[in-house]
């Protein structure tokens, strides 16, 4: 696709923000205000689909009320006449696609829910896992004073999709292979193994239990600076290139099976 070097460096940005975190909350912030930068745009939304409840939950949100956002997951979400016929679609889709323009604005789920922000013209995209489930979201939205999103912008999205598919899938890994932490054998293997400063130690169990960045040094004192070059001796150290090769690493002694890369 042909992009300007301003695009690519952007769109790289983004996929940077998908492959720097395991905790799926904050990743899909990053690479939301990322995304905004790159297509455009106005507010953003991500949700992850509950299978279980029939509901969208765990939200992420950028330039929304949170008012507006517990109305949608309390009544909105169950009277929406475009998400659910979004869903389905394997690739970055419209809301134009599903719905003419001219008959969304005449819904109550345009006029009491997405005017009340200004959101106008919109782009989902949704992930999926090695089934069927729907893991994760991204619902990109424009003002009314903007143009809408051309097929373009939509590819863009598209080049995206399977970085926030692996961040999604690395993340449940994660969380399914990881279910009690002994920190004090943790801390002895690593010690042993590859020779970790005492400091190094304490940033590797705090990035083992999933902690964001702001978490972890607001808990160990340190500045966001130094607690990311601490992280960047981890994975030297390792070999590693990623918290989530970090972390399938220490526990299972090999990367995920969807991270693995061929001989070059």
């Amino acid at each position: 696709m042909d992009l300007t070097q301003k695009e690519w460096r952007k769109l790289l940005s983004v996929i940077q923000h998908l492959n720097d975190s395991l905790d799926d909350q904050v990743i899909r912030e990053r690479a939301g205000r990322a995304l905004l930068d790159l297509l455009q745009a106005d507010y953003f939304a991500s949700y992850v689909w509950d299978e279980q409840g029939g509901i969208f939950s765990q939200p992420v949100f950028l330039n929304m009320s949170p008012d507006n956002l517990r109305l949608y997951e309390q009544y909105y979400q169950f009277h929406d006449p475009i998400t659910f016929k979004m869903q389905p679609y394997r690739r970055a889709v419209s809301a134009n696609e599903v719905m003419q323009q001219r008959d969304l604005v005449k819904t109550e789920f345009f006029n009491d829910f997405l005017a009340v922000d200004g959101l106008y013209y919109g782009i989902n995209i949704y992930v999926y896992d090695n089934g069927n489930r729907n893991i994760g979201d991204f619902r990109i939205w424009r003002s009314r004073k903007r143009e809408n999103f051309n097929r373009r912008e939509l590819e863009i999205l598209d080049m995206i999709a399977p970085h926030f598919q692996n961040a999604m899938r690395n993340i449940l890994f994660a969380k399914h292979q990881v279910p009690t932490l002994d920190l004090d054998e943790i801390r002895k293997q690593l010690s042993d193994q590859f020779g970790l400063t005492p400091r190094e130690l304490e940033v590797a169990c705090a990035v083992l239990e999933g902690g964001s960045d702001k978490i972890i040094s607001r808990a160990l004192h340190i500045s966001l600076p130094t607690l990311r070059s601490h992280i960047q001796h981890l994975f030297d150290k390792l070999s590693v290139n990623s918290r989530t090769e970090f972390c399938s690493k220490v526990f299972l002694g090999k990367q995920p099976h969807w991270e693995k890369r061929s001989a070059p």
